[in-house]
């Protein structure tokens, strides 16, 4: 707050020798930065859900893959998951070595298959965990939430993000003797969105036979940032 005060004082005083040398009807700029930010509770989250088997032979290991994978698309489907809320983002087979010789000798193949899971009910999460788990993909990382609603709370904040310039425009153009009488331009400038805090309600998980994960989401933020200046005169 302090760091801020002391900007718009700078400010101010810039503007207030800018003004004193203005004559009267004499036109002026007001440059002005608004930010706002509108965080709220997930209601999207995604995971990337790996399964790794190895066998004698290329072709054991593409039929060992495929009736895992079988198994988790059926139970992702029993969950009310769409096939279109799980996609494949990597698919490997590569030979796997014997070093215990000092040369390495080819002794099976590796497969791996790897899914991206929206899950679009937080509260299912644990169900989808467990069921991919139980069915052979064991590898599970990178959680994340988001909102569905995300391009609205953007344009949202867009709206706070111009009223916030505005209230420092007029306060800057109020201190230096200066009125306000359009806008020139307004630019939307980059913004960062976070994931932060800690916010769970409680899942419904003995009817379902899901194991609790302990897996807590952050609220979800989104920002924006504009640029707007102002015509002003004395």
């Amino acid at each position: 707050m302090k760091q801020w005060m002391a900007m718009l004082l700078a400010a101010a005083m810039l503007l207030t020798m800018t003004a004193g040398a203005l004559a009267d009807g004499d036109e002026a700029e007001i440059t002005a930065q608004g930010s706002a930010q509108i965080t709220a509770a997930p209601d999207v989250v995604s995971i990337t859900a790996n399964a790794s088997v190895q066998a004698a032979t290329v072709s054991e290991a593409q039929t060992q893959m495929s009736v895992i994978i079988a198994a988790v698309t059926d139970g992702l489907k029993a969950l009310g998951l769409s096939e279109e809320d799980f996609v494949t983002t990597n698919y490997t087979y590569y030979p796997a070595y014997d070093y215990s010789t000092g040369n390495g000798v080819i002794n099976g193949y590796q497969a791996n298959h790897t899914l991206r899971i929206t899950c679009r009910d937080t509260k299912a999460l644990d169900a989808v965990i467990t069921t991919i788990t139980e069915n052979g993909m064991t590898e599970i990382y990178d959680v994340s939430y988001d909102v569905s609603t995300r391009a609205q709370l953007y344009r949202d904040a867009l709206a706070l993000a111009v009223a916030a310039a505005e209230e420092k425009a007029a306060k800057m153009a109020a201190a230096g003797g200066l009125t306000i009488t359009g806008i020139e331009q307004i630019t939307e400038n980059e913004s960062y969105d976070a994931d932060y805090g800690a916010y769970r309600e409680a899942d419904a998980l003995a009817s379902s036979g899901a194991i609790d994960t302990g897996i807590r989401s952050g609220s979800v933020s989104v920002s924006a940032n504009v640029t707007v200046v102002y015509e002003a005169t004395k």
